[in-house]
């Protein structure tokens, strides 16, 4: 009992200035690029090397633009971003559509830094050369049917999102870390499925915001 009320208390004592000194609303939009290399191929390509070459390649990343509606703690990303996708067991490529809205908290450190943490659905679709869209789904494998842009949606993994923001007056300049899951909200009652996944396979992005209001 003793513990849970330290616990509470611990997270009032954060949460609480927190809050008090944050904007009451606060809109940023901007420009986003993220690695296409996951965390697991990066350590691998540390180990042999290949590292830097890789960074330096502009077809490994995917460009798209950030979204954030934050309402004192609250806050609402959305992510859309184009690229290039080469499929690993083929080399086919495509190109990648992928959009990804989370709901989460974030946290104003001194007006100096800003933290924030969320998860939503990430509506990814691969086109190939001949113009036919394939809706990705939780496993990698495409989505047999669906109806509308709602039932795609449903059947799309539940991503994890972390930013890091650090602020620059009107702008931010931030780092962020996307995970997928193999949770989807077609199958709500898998909820351990939101914590089952490859901390490995995530990959990290820079996003410049720039503060409206």
């Amino acid at each position: 009992m003793k513990r849970k009320f330290l616990v509470t208390l611990l997270v009032v004592c954060v949460l609480l200035p927190a809050a008090l000194s944050a904007a009451i609303v606060d809109l940023s939009l901007g420009a986003t690029a993220q690695y296409n290399r996951d965390l697991g191929t990066i350590k691998t390509d540390l180990d042999t090397e290949n590292f830097w070459p890789g960074l330096g390649d502009f077809k490994n990343y995917t460009i798209g633009a950030d979204v954030r509606v934050k309402l004192l703690i609250a806050e609402v990303d959305v992510v859309g971003t184009f690229g290039t996708y080469v499929d690993p067991n083929d080399s086919k490529e495509y190109t990648e559509i992928s959009a990804l809205t989370t709901a989460g908290i974030s946290l104003d450190l001194l007006g100096f830094a800003r933290l924030g943490f969320g998860l939503g659905p990430r509506f990814r679709v691969l086109i190939d050369d001949a113009g036919k869209a394939q809706v990705i789904a939780s496993d990698n494998s495409t989505v047999g049917t669906w109806q509308n842009f709602g039932d795609a949606f449903i059947k799309s993994p539940v991503a994890y999102r972390a930013t890091v923001d650090f602020n620059l007056g009107a702008l931010m300049l931030g780092l962020n870390y996307t995970l997928d899951t193999l949770y989807t909200f077609e199958n709500a009652q898998d909820v351990n499925k939101l914590f089952e996944a490859d901390m490995d396979g995530g990959k990290f992005g820079v996003s410049l915001l720039f503060s409206l209001f």
